[in-house]
């Protein structure tokens, strides 16, 4: 079979890194007449995620190359408002370095057949048609997401609504890609605030239409509804999921040390994603919460940024600056709080029970991979759509909120009631959502095996690809 190459661009978010990495790896190892060239951005600012794009090597298949662009200086990107606007820009700034790097390419080079891109990089379908290269999206989220930005994309250009007065309206929504009426609550802000609809997503989403395809980081045993649902100008839509994070081996990581001297599923871990982070008073109502439940916890705390909508959390030099006075002595026998944490090597370790979760996708494909229950408290993006979804469509987390928002202002506050509450359900054993999310670990592996949904999916794009 004809020798070709793939180019894979990410883009440069914590969470929109490692999974198409995986899919690249997955791809290389499965089909030998694919090489695949990922191009590396980094975001200014970001320091986890540079330190996990800087990891990325050659070194484990000989048929993916990584190409590392330079990291740009930060104060070219004063004037961007928020972190999502940041990346928009550094992905625009590195739009003529691959086009003059597609163009130079050797004429001996295998022939270039696809670019697959992240949701954020749609710029690149430009670049794809100067060189007759077809684009394919890669959506990191969920199925459902999806089909919620099509339904607003299609209510904003073909009827001329405006999308924002949706989070004022009084009754639910029916949107194709969910089988439960959604709530004007769990609408996500990134889609209802007008500046990030109008300038931002709702430009993703029509790029969307014009693409080859679009890879969705998602299995058909868990989404049926959803991948059901898309209309004739739906471009063709291909499941691939679940692709997990690959983290870089932490042998020597503390937590990691102490959750194999705990029995199995005691533990509960609480962490909220690369950019989760309280205020003092909601720290404290965890904490008084987590004590009064008696579970053991791994508990990721961070300092929350210097500039709320420009930077990241930090870790604390010390905890014991919002913590109640003494909970770190009461509970020293009994649970560690820290500060970043390796999620994915952490969730596969059997001492984990429950899992408090800002439902970002990729770690709600993490815990249903490993088995982990979720209690949802979403924080940006499209996390409170997936809390939603979790809790009331498929029946795999439990409550503490749905709605909760860093983006809104007015964002109810949790009580150590609620939260107690939410713990005690996802760490109860003989629980019913406790069993269907073992039963969807089974699924979600089933469907990446020889046969299985995504595989048999996956096999399609690459023919596709031909």
């Amino acid at each position: 079979m004809e020798k070709v190459e793939l180019f894979f661009l990410p883009t440069p978010l914590m969470g929109h890194v490692g999974q198409p990495v995986e899919l690249a790896r997955l791809m290389a190892t499965r089909f030998h007449h694919l090489t695949i060239t990922v191009l590396v951005m980094k975001l200014p600012g970001d320091p986890i995620g540079t330190n996990y794009t800087d990891s990325l090597t050659d070194s484990d298949h000989d048929r993916i190359k990584f190409i590392h662009f330079p990291p740009m200086d930060p104060d070219l990107f004063e004037d961007c408002p928020t972190v999502g606007f940041r990346a928009d820009a550094v992905i625009e700034c590195h739009m003529p370095i691959i086009r003059e790097l597609v163009s130079g390419r050797p004429d001996k080079a295998p022939r270039l057949v696809a670019f697959v891109v992240d949701m954020f990089c749609t710029s690149i379908i430009d670049v794809g048609k100067e060189f007759g290269v077809p684009t394919y999206i890669f959506f990191p989220s969920n199925a459902a997401s999806l089909g919620i930005m099509f339904h607003l994309q299609n209510i904003h250009d073909e009827h001329g609504q405006d999308v924002s007065e949706l989070a004022n309206s009084t009754t639910e929504l029916t949107v194709p890609s969910y089988a439960k009426p959604v709530p004007p609550s769990v609408l996500p802000f990134v889609l209802m605030d007008k500046d990030h609809w109008s300038k931002r997503f709702v430009r993703y989403t029509r790029k969307y239409r014009e693409a080859k395809g679009i890879i969705v980081n998602t299995f058909l045993e868990l989404e049926t509804h959803a991948l059901l649902s898309y209309d004739d100008e739906t471009p063709p839509v291909y499941t691939v999921g679940p692709m997990i994070k690959p983290e870089t081996p932490t042998p020597n990581n503390e937590v990691l040390h102490w959750l194999k001297s705990q029995p199995e599923s005691s533990v509960l871990l609480l962490c909220f994603g690369s950019r989760g982070w309280f205020h003092k008073d909601q720290v404290r109502e965890i904490a008084v919460a987590i004590e009064r439940s008696g579970y053991r916890f791994v508990w990721s705390l961070r300092r929350p940024p210097s500039e709320i909508e420009k930077e990241f959390p930090e870790d604390y030099t010390d905890y014991n600056e919002v913590l109640p006075d003494g909970f770190l002595e009461r509970t020293a026998g009994k649970g560690k709080v820290v500060g970043w944490v390796p999620q994915t090597e952490v969730l596969a370790d059997v001492a984990i029970g429950g899992f408090v979760s800002h439902c970002g996708w990729n770690s709600v494909l993490e815990s249903l991979w490993n088995g982990v229950p979720i209690a949802t408290w979403p924080i940006y993006g499209e996390q409170q759509l997936n809390a939603f979804y979790l809790v009331k469509e498929l029946g795999l987390a439990v409550k503490i909120s749905l709605d909760y928002s860093q983006q809104n202002k007015n964002s109810s506050f949790v009580l150590a009631d609620d939260i107690e509450k939410g713990i005690r359900q996802v760490m109860d054993r003989n629980s019913e959502i406790c069993a269907k999310v073992k039963e969807m670990k089974d699924k979600s592996r089933m469907a990446l095996e020889e046969g299985g949904s995504s595989s048999v999916s996956l096999r399609s794009l690459v023919d596709d690809f031909m």
